[in-house]
């Protein structure tokens, strides 16, 4: 059955899947290097990378952001290792045209052009100052609600998943300490019933023998 499982989880051919009883096993520490070891080979060896391991769980959310152009852009650009493109700053320069182009119209007017955007940059930050010392400290407070009221909503989130992780983890342990008794009452069991054979056994030679000692003597 453990096979079968394996190899329906795309597992390689011969493969068992194991159940492990980290709560009850214990591992002697002269056995460990040794077990780890084997560990090592065996990762070695076998064909799957980690991320197959991850095909068995269910897939990650839809992302809104998956199809928008510009991350998939910077994704690829990250990707592939590409540096970031630095920051265009010559358009916050107001440099005339050069002395090779002072008498080029097309130079000066954008130069202008340039200015006139500067300028009316310049308008914008100052609107924005004007709001900001009108309506800043509403807003901010406003701003620091949503926080308050996001940070709460991921907090209380959090507290579930730690709650239910907890839960997951006692009921394994209530499990596997249950197996464990389960275990140990088998063990037991398992070498009453080895001694009860030896004994048998050397009931039965004894036996033999004697009957073997009966057989010469009537010869």
């Amino acid at each position: 059955e453990s096979t079968a499982f394996g190899q329906a989880l795309g597992y390689r051919n011969g493969a068992d899947i194991i159940d492990a009883l980290p709560y009850i096993d214990s591992i002697p520490t002269d056995l460990k290097p040794k077990i780890d070891a084997l560990i090592e080979d065996e990762k070695r060896r076998s064909a799957k990378t980690p991320s197959d391991f991850l095909k068995t769980l269910p897939p990650l959310p839809i992302s809104i952001f998956d199809k928008h152009p510009l991350l998939q852009s910077e994704m690829e650009r990250v990707k592939a290792n590409r540096p970031l493109d630095p920051i265009d700053t010559i358009r916050y320069k107001l440099d005339p045209p050069s002395a090779s182009m002072s008498d080029d119209l097309q130079a000066w007017k954008e130069a202008s052009q340039n200015a006139y955007s500067q300028l009316e940059h310049q308008k914008l930050r100052i609107i924005n100052q004007e709001l900001l010392l009108k309506h800043g400290d509403k807003a901010l407070r406003a701003q620091i609600q949503i926080d308050e009221s996001c940070y709460k909503h991921y907090e209380e989130e959090l507290r579930q998943l730690k709650s239910k992780l907890e839960s997951v983890n006692k009921e394994r342990k209530l499990q596997q300490l249950s197996s464990g008794s389960e275990l140990d009452k088998l063990k037991q069991q398992y070498y009453a019933r080895i001694y009860k054979n030896v004994e048998l056994e050397m009931a039965c030679q004894k036996l033999e023998a004697e009957v073997e000692y009966l057989k010469s003597r009537d010869l």
